[in-house]
């Protein structure tokens, strides 16, 4: 069975929700996984109102195979820091993946196809939606739950961006 993997831009109220959604099916077997606040995670991608897109834009992609969510990506323009630090930077965040290299990278190439059409030179992260939030990956310690302000991932998401 020749399985198709498509990335693409979150359009819909439906695609919100499998977005958001998605990664209940990453840790449905994770005793340690604490989910978002969902209207929270909401603000923070710029569905909702929050001060932090006064100075920012976003855009949030979805990867599908054969119509099923594998994987989703938010790349962010924060144009406070970029301008304070000189710098034509992009950012991404709120990713989640299934453990498939294929699905990170083309999760990446379509957030940086999209920052750099907006002019960044470069990437970093994971930030949510800034280093003023939670920000990085945990790499150790999966055996605890996360703190307050700490993220938490599956123990694969490290290779996987590092192999990008």
């Amino acid at each position: 069975m020749n399985e198709t993997l498509v990335v693409k831009p979150v359009a819909t109220k439906r695609d919100r929700r499998r977005f958001q959604r998605f990664p209940w099916s990453v840790y449905s077997d994770d005793r340690n996984w604490v989910p978002p606040i969902l209207a929270q995670e909401r603000a923070l991608l710029g569905w909702g109102t929050h001060p932090f897109f006064e100075h920012a834009r976003c855009a949030t992609f979805l990867a599908e195979r054969d119509g099923r969510v594998v994987g989703r990506i938010a790349v962010l323009i924060n144009d406070i820091h970029n301008a304070k630090y000189d710098e034509r930077r992009g950012f991404f965040g709120f990713f989640e993946c299934i453990d498939d290299s294929a699905v990170v990278h083309a999760l990446l190439h379509a957030g940086e196809s999209w920052l750099r059409n907006q002019g960044m030179t470069s990437i970093r992260g994971p930030v949510n939606p800034s280093l003023n939030y939670t920000c990085g990956l945990l790499v150790e310690g999966f055996d605890r739950p996360p703190c307050v302000f700490m993220t938490y991932n599956p123990p694969y998401y490290a290779d996987l961006i590092d192999s990008c």
